[in-house]
């Protein structure tokens, strides 16, 4: 993996906490950038891979895919941001931060579209466990999403994994 594109990934994900993210106007659909949006979303998906103790490796390789399909990148470069996100974590990026920043910053559509990825990664490994399940709907509850948007993303998520589907 080139060093300098890793170096920007830290930039970026450090730029969650440190820069200023665009504000639109209210009516606009998309608040932040995509990008941003993907990479906050990166640093709450490993941890909820984190809160499965044992982390198996199906959650790992659907993380892993979920980053690559969500910023459109190639897997091994989708490998580097899960780095680069556990490494955030590691160095202090504060989860309350990033959870609190996507609440006022991202719509409702970025925040459904963000807790059913979650719930993709919780069901991985075929086994929801209590932990992860609480953390998901910490997150929904903290995003402001309804009761009905935390169940349709569940549902989603869950019948796309009973298929097979990435």
């Amino acid at each position: 993996m080139d060093e300098s594109l890793r170096a920007e990934l830290v930039r970026d994900i450090q730029g969650l906490l440190d820069g200023e993210w665009p504000r639109a106007a209210p009516d606009t659909a998309a608040v932040i950038g995509e990008r941003r949006l993907q990479l906050a979303a990166a640093v709450l998906m490993v941890s909820v891979v984190r809160a499965d103790l044992a982390a198996p490796e199906e959650e790992r390789r659907e993380l892993e895919r979920g980053v690559s399909r969500a910023l459109d990148l190639p897997e091994e470069v989708a490998e580097t941001v899960v780095r680069c996100a556990e490494d955030a974590l590691d160095r202090g990026v504060r989860f309350a931060v990033v959870l609190a920043r996507l609440s006022r910053e991202c719509s409702t559509s970025q925040k459904r579209n963000l807790v059913e990825s979650l719930w993709r990664i919780a069901f991985a490994d075929a086994e929801l466990a209590g932990h992860e399940e609480y953390l998901v709907r910490k997150v929904a509850g903290q995003l402001g999403l309804s009761t009905a948007d935390l169940v349709e993303t569940k549902v989603r998520a869950r019948e796309d994994f009973l298929r097979g589907d990435p």
